[in-house]
């Protein structure tokens, strides 16, 4: 089962999440949570002109240095912190 609910913060309450759980019971499913705000555009529905944009903004970062790089071992040494 897939499913998205768009609910405002004002009507995320106990009542909803219970709800939302009694749709799951006995179901073997991944819950996922995101918060963002109203008026932000989902990335599957962004332009493609923007997003080949922040593309090309984020390589000229990278060039001018503004940019971390870091080994696996620094970031598994990081994760586990």
């Amino acid at each position: 089962m897939d499913a998205v609910f768009r609910i405002k913060a004002s009507e995320f309450n106990e009542a909803l999440f219970a709800k939302i759980k009694s749709l799951l019971k006995g179901s073997d499913t991944e819950i996922t949570i995101a918060v963002s705000e109203k008026d932000s555009l989902s990335l599957l529905n962004e332009p493609a002109a923007e997003y080949i944009k922040r593309i090309q903004e984020a390589e000229n970062d990278l060039i001018d240095g503004k940019g971390t790089s870091f080994t696996m071992e620094e970031l598994k040494s990081f994760v586990g912190k």
